[in-house]
Order: structure tokens, then sequence, then C-alpha cells
């Protein structure tokens, strides 16, 4: 079972470049130490771009899944 909560569910398919990257940190701005969101992507590139964000930023990467053609992630502040 796991220890967090989802506080939030951020959709990003469609996006690409700068943009899931600029979304995702003003989300995880208004979020508390220990709370976790969940990131929906549409392609590969833009998960690996944003797993080395939220390393680089401190963040946990709680899990990676695909689920069909998207790419869900649990990221915790």
């Amino acid at each position: 079972m796991s220890s967090y909560k989802i506080q939030k569910s951020l959709d990003l398919t469609g996006t690409s470049c700068a943009g899931p990257i600029g979304e995702l940190s003003g989300v995880m701005d208004e979020i508390g130490a220990g709370e976790a969101i969940e990131v929906i992507l549409g392609d590969e590139a833009t998960k690996k771009d944003i797993v080395a964000w939220a390393t680089k930023k401190g963040y946990k990467v709680l899990s990676e899944t695909k689920d069909g053609s998207k790419f869900k992630l649990v990221i915790q502040k």
C-alpha cells in the first residue's frame, strides 16, 4: 500500500517543449512538502524530460507506468 496521497492529477498530453515543465513547476509550487501529484504525458521524450527535471529539483518520482499510449508519473515534493 502506498504511503502518499495524490493531491492533483495533471494531464499534459499534447504539450511539448518547455510547456509541460512550466505547468508542472507551477503546480509543484502550490503543493506542500510530502504531497504528490500524478502527471499524464503523451510521449516518452517528455516523460524523460520530466523525470530529469524532477530529480534535479530534488523531488521524488514515486512511480512510472505506461497506460496504452500514455505515460503516468507520480511525483512527490
